[in-house]
């Protein structure tokens, strides 16, 4: 591949993955799917923010009080957990940016190799999280929780499309 070929491809790459980090706080639904399957680039700021928070799950899917009490205890304790590994893939996220800002594509490339593995170790944890959470759920709820997850999809999928367009030097 050409050296243009190269930087065309790591721009790319870089410009998907800027577009979510720069929007650590979006709320996302976590969970299952790889970063590298079909439209999932957008799901690594998912993992910044982990599995729906217990207000999320209230309003969504209607968990009753108990429910969500024993829920939040669960979440609250998965999410000091895994905030190390959460606080690593943010700090590896900027530091992907800001080299990539600052034009040392080499440096953001040796960067951006590192957030997979951080994101799928993340990605595995929350899924487990979630499994369990779908476990406790009525099927009603299990209905609502998939139809809510579906449409968060969605919507992260839209806000990346739209990113991506905005992005300069996306192809």
């Amino acid at each position: 591949m050409s050296a243009s070929g190269t930087f065309a491809g790591v721009g790319l790459s870089l410009a998907l993955l800027l577009g979510v980090a720069g929007s650590p706080l979006a709320q996302g639904p976590g969970g299952e799917g790889s970063e590298r399957s079909p439209g999932g680039h957008h799901r690594m700021g998912s993992r910044l923010e982990g599995p729906p928070a217990p207000a999320t799950l209230r309003d969504s899917i209607g968990l009753s009080t108990e429910q969500v009490e024993r829920y939040t205890q669960r979440y609250s304790t998965y999410m000091a957990q895994t905030k190390p590994a959460r606080d690593s893939l943010r700090t590896t996220m900027k530091e992907v940016r800001a080299a990539y800002e600052s034009g040392d594509r080499s440096e953001a490339r040796g960067r951006r190799d590192a957030l997979q593995p951080q994101s799928d170790g993340l990605a595995k944890k929350d899924q487990e999280f979630e499994k369990s959470l779908r476990d406790s759920l009525t099927k009603d709820q299990q209905v609502r929780y998939d139809q809510w997850r579906k449409s968060r999809e969605a919507a992260d999928r839209e806000r990346h499309h739209q990113r991506g367009h905005r992005e300069p030097g996306n192809l």
